[in-house]
């Protein structure tokens, strides 16, 4: 399917994500700030700010900020939500085609820089940067690894049956590769070394309401015709129910760093 299309169908579920995808943790905050080394009003960009799950973290510090985002309903949302905040500008438009003649300090992306090119993304970024600047890309690792037991074999077999052709998701192994793959595409084009890779772990607990909310956000539950979803949805609604009615999902952000 055409990545322009999966890109754009979170403007159709922007409260569903607001709800109900998984911040950050503060320690990854922390972290990021820390290696960068930036101080007040330093220049960043976000890639891909979402509903800002990211961004409720970055905007602690006292730094000049631009949020990119593709859709109107996104950029809306987002100058909704920090139009109180004059150092934060929202930007539309993609990556690829973002020009600027600004530098910044730190460009950072949350769950979002698998959608650009990484023979364009990861050289651009190079580009932005100030001497000294750092790109952090971190990724939510939840919704593509696959869990078993418990209630997880109920909701793989409701999955397999709307989804037939999409992944339940990587074991350890497979996780392992997406880590080497992140690592090679940051060193696309020379410009970027290998990077430092922290890894943050801890679980939430999803009422089947919440969780239902969760599976409308992903990109492959947008592709379902609206009565599929609608069915698919209330299926797995029901069974959280029937079972104890929540579930506890573990979460696992990885986080790569790396200085120009």
């Amino acid at each position: 399917m055409h990545t322009d299309f999966l890109k754009n169908t979170f403007s159709k579920v922007i409260k569903d994500y607001d709800i109900a995808r998984p911040g950050y943790p503060q320690e990854l905050y922390d972290t990021v700030v820390g290696f960068a080394g930036i101080g007040v009003e330093a220049s960043v960009l976000e890639v891909g700010a979402g509903t800002g799950q990211a961004t409720d973290l970055f905007v602690q510090g006292d730094y000049l900020f631009d949020l990119l985002e593709v859709s109107e309903e996104q950029v809306l949302f987002l100058k909704q939500k920090y139009g109180n905040n004059p150092k934060v500008t929202v930007v539309k438009g993609y990556f690829e085609q973002y020009e600027t003649e600004k530098k910044y300090d730190l460009i950072y992306s949350a769950t979002a820089f698998h959608w650009v090119d990484s023979w364009i993304g990861y050289p651009k970024a190079w580009e932005m940067l100030n001497a000294g600047g750092t790109l952090a890309v971190f990724w939510h690792m939840s919704s593509v690894t696959y869990y078993e037991g418990g209630i997880f074999d109920g909701l793989n077999a409701i999955k397999k049956k709307y989804l037939p052709g999409e992944s339940l998701g990587f074991d350890a192994e497979g996780i392992l590769k997406v880590k080497e793959r992140r690592i090679a595409q940051i060193q696309s084009g020379g410009c970027f070394g290998i990077p430092e890779i922290c890894e943050y772990r801890w679980t939430d607990i999803y009422d089947a309401e919440r969780y239902v909310t969760l599976l409308n956000t992903y990109s492959g539950t947008q592709t379902l015709s609206e009565e599929r979803r609608r069915m698919y949805l209330e299926e797995v609604r029901v069974y959280i129910n029937a079972n104890g009615g929540k579930v506890e999902l573990p979460q696992h952000v990885m986080l790569y760093l790396v200085r120009k």
